[in-house]
């Protein structure tokens, strides 16, 4: 019964870990939170429009950090984590991707693991920062779908310091292989897709120079396990989440050590 129980566990934890699930609505400001923030619109390349939240300290400093979605939800979702960040003393970036809060419509179909124009959203913001606001040198951080696209932007970026990816994908082929082996499921991935960008392929040939790479996994995650961050060359620091059931919980399961963890690596 037990085991049959905890085949169940797996199946619902890997389920919510892939699969594009937008939301439109805010479900809370900032502002709710007494947070001070400025709402500016981004335009990509391709002409979308991304809706961003710019948290900025009071006392100045040149420490910033974008934060990417995991896919799920939208860029409320992360008010707690971006607190975190400047009492850590750094401003911060969060953004929508097209189809998510209040960016510009973009027809999401969950059956796709991941859209290539992400690619495009996460680098209109890092341009945006440079040219629009003289912000030279950043961090990355994110979560899932998120994580591997600050990897594999990161790679591509020389204005990025260092990234810190929370459970983050490894090869497009790769997660479509899992999925299906663990789920019997057929997940879609884009064909359009730079392989440059897929984080296992991304330091070939890099053009930008990170001073560092932390990934945080759970060990109980049903699709991405220690054993698999390994793959990445590029990573200095692994973090696992001991008591985590899954990499959707990593930050919810021990927020003070998440940090502190995150702190110490940023500070170096």
């Amino acid at each position: 019964m037990k085991k049959y129980l905890s085949l169940i566990l797996c199946s619902i934890i890997a389920t919510s870990a892939f699969g594009l699930k937008p939301v439109r609505e805010y479900r809370v400001l900032p502002s709710k939170y007494g947070m001070p923030y400025e709402e500016e619109k981004i335009e990509t390349k391709d002409g979308a429009v991304l809706n961003s939240w710019f948290f900025e300290l009071e006392s100045k400093t040149t420490n910033w950090v974008v934060i990417s979605g995991s896919g799920d939800g939208n860029m409320a979702d992360y008010l707690e984590i971006v607190n975190s960040f400047m009492s850590a003393g750094y401003n911060v970036c969060t953004y929508d991707y097209r189809g998510y809060g209040a960016s510009s419509d973009f027809a999401i179909d969950p059956e796709l693991y991941i859209y290539p124009q992400f690619i495009k959203d996460l680098n209109a913001v890092l341009d945006y920062l440079r040219k629009s606001r003289a912000i030279t040198k950043f961090d990355l951080y994110g979560q899932n779908i998120g994580a591997g696209l600050s990897i594999g932007v990161g790679a591509q970026r020389p204005e990025t310091r260092k990234v810190i990816a929370d459970g983050p994908w490894l090869a497009l082929e790769d997660m479509q292989a899992k999925i299906k082996q663990k789920l019997g499921k057929e997940i879609i991935v884009p064909f359009a897709f730079d392989k440059n960008y897929e984080p296992l392929y991304a330091f070939r040939k890099p053009k930008g120079k990170l001073k560092g790479l932390m990934a945080i996994v759970s060990p109980n995650d049903p699709l991405i396990t220690p054993t698999d961050i390994k793959q990445l060359k590029a990573v200095t620091q692994t973090y696992v989440v001991k008591n985590s059931p899954s990499n959707d919980k990593n930050f919810e399961t021990d927020k003070n050590s998440y940090f502190e963890m995150i702190e110490r690596f940023l500070s170096r």
